[in-house]
């Protein structure tokens, strides 16, 4: 477990996400209940899940008041928007499959580590790319992760799956 300080402080220095917005979306998430939220005298922990939450909001690039859905939509998200009512708990949504490719990274598999996570900042989606030109795309059950879900410019935030890993690595020691 690390204090939220701590996890703030890590992602600022590996990710380059400002702490001023880091901590404003972190109470955004508390006040939710998708942090912990610490109690008095005692600081907020988070686990590695927590952070990576957090990392997702941030890399989503929403409003204050947006973080929070942004997370929900994070966690219902399924490979190419598929529904998955009925079908086997092995195939991994969003969450975890970012999770497995981090912890991949930090057990120094090399094709792990030159991953990308882009995450999408104006329609709910994830997709990792890994070195040899594949992706794999995440996004709302329904939705269909290649065609465009706005009539816009689309944004996304790419983040380096070997930053991430570095900054569990110093939350949670480097021992994988």
């Amino acid at each position: 477990m690390a204090s939220l300080n701590a996890a703030l402080d890590a992602i600022e220095c590996h990710l380059d996400f400002p702490r001023s917005r880091s901590t404003g979306i972190a109470r955004r998430l508390q006040e939710a209940g998708l942090l912990p939220s610490g109690a008095p005298g005692v600081p907020p922990v988070l686990d590695e899940d927590g952070v990576l939450d957090l990392v997702i909001a941030l890399a989503s690039d929403t409003e204050l008041h947006t973080a929070v859905p942004a997370v929900r939509a994070y966690h219902s998200m399924t490979p190419g928007g598929a529904d998955l009512n009925g079908a086997p708990d092995t195939i991994p949504n969003a969450p975890i499959a970012v999770a497995v490719i981090v912890e991949s990274a930090r057990g120094g598999v090399a094709e792990a580590r030159t991953s990308q996570i882009e995450v999408s900042c104006n329609w709910r989606a994830v997709a990792i790319h890994s070195p040899a030109g594949d992706v794999k795309r995440y996004c709302e059950a329904g939705k269909a992760a290649s065609h465009w879900q706005s009539s816009g410019h689309h944004r996304s935030t790419t983040i380096s799956v070997a930053a991430l890993a570095d900054a569990l690595d110093k939350l949670f020691g480097d021992d994988k």
